[in-house]
């Protein structure tokens, strides 16, 4: 592995670009791949079986495109593939995901009560507690289904728009003093979700992206992978790329420009 060879990253769909987004600010140098399923999103409504298929052919494109490691920015793929990913291509590149990072983290020692709010897929695994209770027996932990607000996201509807539904979610959600946003599309409405709580007990919402990255970077050095410097002899400048399964949607690009600016890459990539 080459230290200026890219960090792939995917997702379902524009969820993993707060991650891409977080990664340029921590890591300034490294050259990232983005690939957003968004032939096949959302996730969350899919089987066990459908994710992992679907994610070993995301694995191996990367392979392809010589990625020194890969993000698995999706929670629904973290809880059902990350077993048989490692499996596969441990050996290949270093694999990160946005789940371990978390319930490794010393951030929850401090919890008594923590809410999981995710899609159904990630629910259905149980991957979440099992994680959780390996380090936090005292946690008691509530996990509520969300399967409209992802294809929502992808859509671009307004939050205005779904204020309610993302309300009836959180009702579920009373009594908590931490809430874990298990799906990388819900970090869109952070700010928001943090404003219906306003005013009730504090709940602190975890900053899943800033936490992750940290892990990937401390990791990276370790391994002596971390890029450092502004020049790469695997672009000749440094460029984001963006790939999509389908032609990119108008939502995906706008959000992508706004978080990147203009000098970044897209494309289309379909599987056979």
């Amino acid at each position: 592995m080459k230290i200026d060879a890219p960090i792939g990253i995917f997702d379902s769909g524009i969820g993993g670009v707060i991650i891409a987004k977080e990664i340029t600010m921590q890591m300034p140098n490294e050259n990232i791949i983005y690939f957003g399923d968004t032939m096949n999103m959302p996730y969350g409504e899919k089987s066990k079986d459908f994710i992992i298929k679907n994610s070993i052919k995301i694995v191996s494109f990367f392979l392809k495109k010589k990625c020194k490691a890969i993000v698995i920015a999706c929670n629904s793929v973290t809880s059902n593939a990350l077993e048989e990913i490692k499996k596969k291509f441990n050996r290949k590149f270093i694999i990160f995901n946005v789940i371990e990072p978390i319930v490794k983290n010393k951030i929850l020692l401090t919890s008594n009560r923590i809410g999981i709010i995710a899609t159904p897929a990630t629910i259905r695994s149980n991957f979440y507690v099992k994680e959780i209770n390996k380090y936090y027996h005292h946690l008691d932990i509530i996990q509520v289904s969300a399967p409209l607000l992802a294809p929502m996201i992808e859509k671009g509807i307004e939050i205005i728009k779904i204020k309610n539904i993302i309300k009836n979610y959180l009702n579920n959600l009373k009594s908590i003093d931490t809430l874990l946003l298990a799906c990388t599309h819900y970090l869109f409405f952070k700010k928001e979700i943090e404003n219906l709580y306003y005013g009730r007990v504090h709940i602190h919402i975890i900053d899943i992206q800033k936490i992750v990255v940290q892990e990937i970077k401390k990791i990276l050095k370790e391994k002596k992978l971390y890029s450092t410097t502004t020049s790469s002899s695997y672009h000749h400048k440094k460029l984001e790329i963006f790939y999509t399964s389908t032609f990119i949607p108008c939502f995906f690009k706008k959000k992508i420009y706004t978080l990147f600016g203009k000098d970044i890459l897209f494309k289309r990539y379909v599987f056979n």
